[in-house]
């Protein structure tokens, strides 16, 4: 039996920013909300399923206004009985990924990447390029 394969090519139109932090995740919505003066919101944890019943359980929280996006995720399961226990495992040493979506500039991004680095308990924050991840369509929320 001849086999059909769907290939559907996404655009990924925010930018992503991940994150080297030791907090809470509330602890570290308050900050970012504190300094950035946005009111990130927690939302439902988003669940994934894979093949063989593996899933993913994945804290979230959304700050939108009417033409952008802020979501502040976490990278690691909730469920420690995940053999994957990352949303995006070649960032595993990132502990929180933000997608920035709406936004035009670059230099917003600037911006809120320089505010995060200032936030005391954050050791890292870089600017990920999203063609390069190969688990880039986790980020599809």
């Amino acid at each position: 039996m001849k086999k059909t394969k769907l290939i559907a090519d996404v655009d990924f139109d925010f930018s992503l920013l991940a994150i080297a932090s030791q907090m809470k995740e509330y602890k570290l919505a308050w900050m970012i909300n504190q300094d950035l003066g946005i009111r990130l919101v927690k939302q439902p944890d988003e669940i994934f399923h894979f093949l063989g019943d593996e899933q993913l359980c994945i804290s979230n929280y959304l700050y939108q206004t009417e033409h952008s996006k802020l979501r502040l995720v976490f990278n690691r399961s909730k469920e420690e009985t995940a053999s994957n226990q990352f949303l995006i495992p070649e960032l595993k040493q990132f502990d929180y990924l933000m997608l920035v979506e709406g936004f035009e500039s670059s230099m917003v991004i600037a911006e809120v990447r320089e505010t995060l680095k200032r936030i005391n308990g954050v050791q890292m924050v870089n600017l990920m390029e999203i063609d390069q991840l190969k688990t880039r369509e986790n980020l599809i929320f």
